[in-house]
Order: C-alpha cells, then structure tokens, then sequence
C-alpha cells in the first residue's frame, strides 16, 4: 500500500539491519526510521529483499547462524500490519548454498521467486553450480501446505480443519488464492486445497523447509527451474 518502507542500515551499533519508515497516506512524508529491534535483527548484515502485497511476510539476507553458510535467504511473518514481526526461518537447502543469494522478488500471483547470487559476497568465490557464471537469477515454485495436522496425508482430517476456519482470519488454512492467503478462509482456500486433495505425494505438504507449520512455505528444489540466460 505504499505506507511502509523496509531497509538496512548500520546507522546504530545496538539497532543496525533491518528498519522501517511509515506514513498515514502516499502523499505523507516518511516518518522517522524505526529499527526492528535485537528480535529481529543479528550481529551481522540484514537486508530487506521483497515483501508481500499483504504486507505480512518479508522476505530477507543475512548471514547469522543458523544458515547454509554466507548470505542466505530469510523471511519472517506477522499475523497484521499493527503486530510485531514474529517468526524467522531460513529458506533452507533447496534455496541457500554455501554461496551467497537472496530473494530478489516473488511473482505476481505469489507462485515463484526468484533467487539471485550476491556478487559482492566474497568475491573470491566460485559461482554457483548449475548456473551460467556468477551473478546468475534463479527460480523456484512457492508451494502452500495443505497438510494442516502434518500427519503426511491431505485427507479428510484437513478438510474438516478448513471447514472449522471457515470465515475466519486463520493463517494455517488461509493458502489462496496465492500461498500466503488473503486474509480469510473461504472458497478460494477449498479451491487451492482441493487440487491435491487424497492426491499421492512422496513429500508431506507440512514438511516445510523453515521446520515451522506456521510459516507455511515449502520451496522446492531450485536448479530445475533456473532462468536460462538471465543476469
């Protein structure tokens, strides 16, 4: 909507990474930046790299503990805009490499993102296998889980969870029409839900690579579906 404005910065030595700036309108000013504060932010270098329409995911680089190794990608969710940013998670190994990438924006139906290599990360490093030489952009399908209770199947247990939620602002059902919802659960969720609906998968749908059901996100494996040639 235009009224927040995520960035790094190393302005502060106890508050450097990620900050915001707001307005009430698009014709306001930016107010005074705001840091994310020490739950948010590491020791290390945080940068901002995409978030979503809803304004409750953000996606994010850094290279704290807990990654692949150098810069990796991150993202973070909240369950409004007037909540506090709650739940961290790396991308896991089907994005992040030893190598250095971020996520340099989604699609705009919310089904790909597109990863790219950092070129500054260390600069005597190798590029990343598979790609065309350093600096390349990469894809990967953005997948919802619609195994809600985890148990490996997505059955009628799932379903009558859906049904439970119905009308309401749940984040674990709310998976359409883009993977992280519009806010309520509704036909578009059955819709979604229905297309793997007692389908076979050899992956259960909450094995989510951030270890979290409530991140809803599982990313599959990046390589297949590189952007030839695109730099």
């Amino acid at each position: 909507d235009g009224l927040e404005l995520f960035f790094s910065s190393g302005r502060s030595l106890t508050g450097g990474g990620l900050w915001v700036s707001t307005r009430a309108t698009s014709s306001d000013p930016w107010g005074t930046p705001v840091s994310l504060g020490p739950s948010v932010n590491s020791l290390g270098p945080d940068s901002p790299t995409w978030i979503s329409p809803d304004g409750l995911t953000l996606f994010f680089c850094s290279n704290r503990l807990g990654g692949s190794g150098g810069i990796d990608a991150w993202m973070m969710v909240r369950p409004s805009k007037e909540s506090a940013w709650g739940l961290q998670g790396n991308l896991g190994p089907s994005i992040n490499t030893s190598y250095a990438e971020g996520i340099t924006a989604v699609s705009p139906d919310g089904r790909w993102c597109y990863v790219s290599e950092y070129m500054g990360a260390n600069e005597h490093a190798g590029a990343r296998p598979g790609g065309l030489g350093r600096g390349d952009i990469w894809q990967a399908p953005i997948v919802p889980v619609v195994d809600f209770n985890g148990d490996a199947a997505v059955d009628l247990i799932d379903l009558e969870m859906l049904i439970d939620h119905w009308g309401a602002s749940e984040t674990l059902c709310d998976i359409g029409p883009m993977p992280w919802g519009d806010g309520k659960v509704d036909i578009k969720d059955l819709a979604v839900f229905m297309t793997y609906y007692e389908k076979e998968n050899s992956t259960p749908w909450s094995s989510s690579l951030l270890d979290d059901a409530e991140m809803r996100r599982n990313y599959s494996t990046l390589p297949a579906g590189r952007k030839e040639g695109v730099r």
